[in-house]
């Protein structure tokens, strides 16, 4: 009989193996992108945090840590490696619990799953999506380090872990929807981490935590208000009038033809109505220091969807099939106004060529979309609503609701269209799949039905979105 093969290599052995793992692996995302990126959003912050002067316009808690951080050096590096520190040390919280738990494939397989090339790149932004995601998956790895041993975390740790989910809550407006069921995690028992008891609890948390966090703000921090809710309100108004070919609905926020409209709206994102769009000219801007900034619009907001629900929620759904990367062309950016070429004065940017388009299957292939991992995650929390309360199951539900409640809520106040809006998701919804493998192994060997319906689900997902990409389909993107 011969000798069974040495699979040492592919499990994590002892925590000495993790570390020199998950240190190679923080180095070389440090060394691949530093000092870091930055965009137009981190600029915006920086400047705040150069000048001491916050606005609401972006959350002021990563402004207010990058000014603090400014003493130890200018520029993104110092929050850049904060953010990287918090990232790698939850990925490497949460795959010690598990070889602890003696699932030593599945330790190795989380450690290499924070190398996932998107993360990665994502990563290399110090931008405050990223701020939430490493500040989530840090705190939430803490606590399933202790929970899964079933260890009660010291003052020390658990003062830590509710910094992280704090700032992992504040530097992100919408942040509110991912970080109820986190908190049942750290505080519920067993037997009351329910999928439905978690999504209940994330709406409730979200409805408190809304007007919570603008109140810590505000006395943390004294921001200026430069209210940026009004530019979903804008937008809202502005998709439901282009679905009717009202533009009348705009007044007196916007005067337009509808030509005007047709040409300036998409599904893709706000920005061609905004003070730096190509639409920017014909929307009325007060001063935004003025009281009476925007006044009435949150009524007129609320009148049209009342008055028009239908055309609203075609507005919302196209904009969200949009966020989720589902059912558009190949690099569907290009039909956005500022590429299309069709306003009259504005210079359009540069064209994409066909090999750019093309070019953007690859880079935004099945595997980054977030309608893969939503529907790939939705179809896993019913399997894990019949599964024995495992630790790893224990934590998977939480993250999966999380995933699914963060990005859910884009359907009702996104305004753009971006992978990194969905980082936390997808983040999220990897680690949950891994820490229930041996449940999936266990699935796949019995043949479960269950599991079955979910991978058929998820690849009938992929099969719709990879067919309106080779067809170009356009119905959803104008």
């Amino acid at each position: 009989m011969a000798a069974p093969r040495d699979r040492s290599w592919l499990e994590i052995a002892s925590g000495r193996q993790l570390a020199l793992l998950v240190g190679a692996l923080f180095a070389l995302n440090l060394a691949l992108y530093w000092p870091g990126a930055m965009m137009n959003d981190s600029l915006n912050q920086y400047k705040e945090a150069v000048s001491g002067r916050f606005t609401d316009w972006h959350p002021p808690v990563m402004a207010w840590l990058w000014s603090v951080l400014r003493r130890v050096h200018d520029g993104p590096a110092p929050l850049f490696a904060l953010h990287l520190c918090a990232y790698w040390a939850g990925i490497a919280a949460y795959a010690d619990a598990a070889r602890r738990l003696g699932h030593r494939r599945i330790a190795l397989a989380l450690a290499l799953s924070g190398a996932f090339p998107a993360f990665v790149f994502m990563n290399a932004y110090v931008i405050k999506d990223v701020g939430m995601a490493a500040a989530l998956v840090a705190g939430s790895g803490l606590l399933f380090w202790f929970r899964s041993q079933g260890r009660r975390p010291g003052w020390g740790w658990a003062a830590a872990a509710a910094l992280l989910l704090a700032y992992g809550t504040l530097v992100r407006t919408n942040a509110v929807f991912a970080i109820g069921p986190l908190l049942a995690y750290a505080i519920a028992p067993d037997r009351w981490l329910r999928p439905l008891r978690l999504g209940a609890v994330a709406v409730v948390v979200a409805l408190a935590a809304v007007p919570a966090s603008m109140v810590v703000n505000q006395l943390l921090f004294h921001p200026v208000q430069r209210h940026a809710v009004e530019s979903l309100f804008l937008y809202d108004i502005a998709g439901t009038a282009a679905q009717l070919h009202e533009p009348a609905l705009l007044a007196p926020r916007a005067r337009m033809s509808d030509d005007q409209l047709q040409a300036c709206y998409s599904p893709f994102w706000w920005d061609s109505f905004s003070a730096w769009g190509p639409c920017g000219r014909w929307v009325a801007r007060p001063d935004p220091d003025r009281a009476t900034y925007g006044e009435g619009l949150a009524a007129q907001w609320l009148g049209t969807i009342a008055a028009h629900p239908l055309a609203w929620a075609e507005h919302r759904l196209k904009h969200f099939n949009s966020e989720l990367f589902f059912l558009v062309p190949l690099k569907h950016m290009r039909f956005a106004p500022e590429y299309r070429g069709e306003l009259p004065g504005f210079t359009p940017y540069e064209r994409f060529t066909p090999a750019q388009v093309r070019m953007d299957l690859v880079r935004k292939n099945p595997t980054v979309w977030p309608i893969t991992w939503l529907a790939w995650g939705a179809a896993l929390l019913v399997l894990l609503s019949r599964c024995a309360p495992s630790p790893g199951v224990l934590a998977a539900r939480p993250l999966l609701v999380s995933a699914l409640a963060y990005s859910g809520a884009y359907l009702l106040v996104g305004v753009a269209t971006d992978l990194r809006y969905h980082y936390w998701s997808l983040l999220a919804s990897v680690i949950a799949t891994l820490l229930v493998g041996p449940e999936l192994a266990v699935g796949w060997r019995l043949r479960s039905r269950g599991l079955w319906a979910a991978l058929l689900l998820t690849g009938a997902v992929v099969a719709a979105g990879l067919a309106a990409r080779l067809f170009d389909l356009q119905a959803w993107v104008g």
